[in-house]
């Protein structure tokens, strides 16, 4: 179905720009025009025309990507909680149309005022930045970007509405805005792709704004390309994702929503890994080590070490994306007691899918250095012990994911937010108790403390003089201990029998 034909589109679009409120918007986009262009004469020297222009060009461009950013953030953070809390939800689920549909309708309507209001001073921004000396490419790939991020911004809002209700919702959807900032560090490290997540390479790449960024460009798998062009790839990568995960879920509740089957995640743990070595240029710090003083040039070690730290974090995503609802795990234990599903079912723990998840990761990994052989020795890479640490780190996080199963499963509200706050607590409780052995004890206890409780010491054993691997050791055991309580723990709340009110006498 084409857009403008699309029904929920038709039906933001009537709402949102009727007559008196298009006029008003218009009318408001013009006076602020104006503003920015008396306040951008007034900060020019007198008769210095060729300064005014490309200043109000530059000055109404950030303006524009500013208010675009963050109305469809707040907009798109509270359509679909919106929706619950007016009861109207239900229409949506029952609705002729299909999620994709659905989708398209609300990523495109629902924000259809902002894109209206910075439509209207895109003339006259792109006049004065072509009068103030500015390429007519560099301002058709501005705009691109700028409409680029809109749907990013917006998609990412969707689908962080679709899983609060209330008054969290507009905060929440803001909130995906920290990423436009956050990746920019990333320009300026040996993973320089990510840093095109963020907005700003881009703009400061093609405006020239930073030297010393305009200079470096991210490379792909050695091959170097320009920040826009990677951020406008980034953004149709990542929120296909995001879209995928909307399509699953938007016509479910709350309670039933699991963000993607075990296959997609698995899936989506190796595009990031992917990402991950196609970004790494170990040529990029050494070449830029005059300019930044806080880049080096990093050994094949660290790289083995940085890539188990970063697929911790992917495990603990594709663990926490694929946590299996109440209900559906609930029918999945009565149908496995009876012999009729298999401990690999979709509808079952997700736990034991994060095995196969972090092979794939070691398999990258080993890839990688086969790859680089010729240049760099594998005994480089430290193979044997980059597969100790990832062991390690995938027995903290399958018994952290397990918890968090354990808690939705019990009768608390909102159990999976208390179940990351309780596990919040317990590495802030573990930090105070490694900081307390440190001031009264040796070093060697202080390692048998952190790797007794926490995967880090497990990181950190070429960087001590005393040997942490009896405190893993130590650590293993408990964390083990404790996954098989929590499973105990998980299958007694799946035998309890379901709660039915008895019938009155009479």
């Amino acid at each position: 179905m084409l857009f403008w034909k699309n029904p929920e589109f038709i039906r933001y679009a009537r709402a949102e720009l009727r007559p008196a409120r298009a006029v008003t918007a218009a009318a408001l986009a013009l006076v602020i025009c104006t503003l920015i262009g008396l306040s951008c004469w007034s900060s020019t020297e007198s008769g210095a025309e060729r300064e005014f222009f490309p200043v109000f060009y530059l000055w109404t461009m950030g303006f524009q990507f500013v208010v675009l950013t963050f109305w469809c953030a707040s907009a798109c953070g509270q359509a679909i909680a919106r929706e619950r809390e007016m009861k109207t939800y239900d229409f949506l689920k029952t609705t002729r149309l299909s999620a994709s549909e659905l989708l398209l309708g609300k990523v495109l309507g629902v924000p259809i005022l902002a894109y209206y209001t910075v439509g209207c001073t895109v003339p006259i921004s792109a006049v004065m930045g072509i009068v103030g000396g500015y390429g007519l490419g560099t301002i058709v790939m501005t705009y691109l970007l700028l409409l680029a991020l809109g749907l990013f911004v917006s998609i990412m809002a969707l689908w962080a509405s679709m899983q609060v209700e209330g008054a969290s919702a507009r905060a929440v959807g803001l909130l995906v805005v920290v990423p436009v900032a956050f990746f920019f560090s990333f320009a300026k490290s040996p993973f320089p792709g990510f840093g095109a997540i963020s907005i700003f390479p881009a703009l400061f790449s093609l405006y020239r704004v930073n030297l010393d960024l305009a200079r470096v460009a991210p490379t792909v798998f050695g091959w170097r390309v320009s920040f826009s062009v990677l951020t406008l790839a980034l953004y149709l990568l990542f929120g296909a994702w995001f879209a995928l995960m909307l399509v699953r879920n938007l016509k479910k509740e709350i309670a039933g929503i699991r963000l993607l089957s075990r296959w997609q995640a698995i899936g989506l743990a190796a595009f990031l890994n992917l990402l991950f070595y196609a970004f790494f240029n170990q040529l990029f710090p050494s070449n830029a080590i005059t300019t930044f003083d806080d880049v080096h040039l990093i050994s094949q070690h660290q790289l083995a070490i940085s890539a188990v730290a970063f697929n911790a974090f992917i495990l603990y995503l594709i663990g926490i994306a694929t946590l299996s609802p109440h209900e559906k795990l609930k029918v999945w234990w009565r149908a496995y007691e009876a012999r009729d599903a298999s401990y690999f079912s979709e509808s079952g723990p997700s736990w034991l899918w994060l095995i196969p998840a972090a092979l794939i990761a070691y398999l990258m990994l080993v890839a990688e250095a086969l790859g680089m052989r010729a240049r760099v020795s594998l005994d480089q890479w430290d193979l044997g012990i980059a597969a100790a640490v990832l062991g390690v780190t995938l027995i903290f996080v399958i018994r952290d994911i397990l918890f968090l199963q354990w808690a939705g499963l019990t009768r608390m509200k909102r159990p999976l937010l208390k179940g990351f706050l309780y596990l919040w607590l317990y590495y802030v409780a573990a930090g105070v108790i490694v900081i307390l052995t440190t001031a009264i004890s040796t070093p060697k206890a202080q390692f048998m403390v952190l790797g007794a409780l926490t995967p880090y010491a497990a990181f950190a054993y070429a960087d001590t003089p005393v040997s942490v691997w009896p405190g893993v050791l130590v650590g293993l055991v408990l964390q083990l201990f404790f996954i098989v309580l929590l499973l105990r723990a998980i299958g007694e709340r799946l035998r309890r029998p379901a709660l039915v009110p008895a019938l009155s006498e009479g």
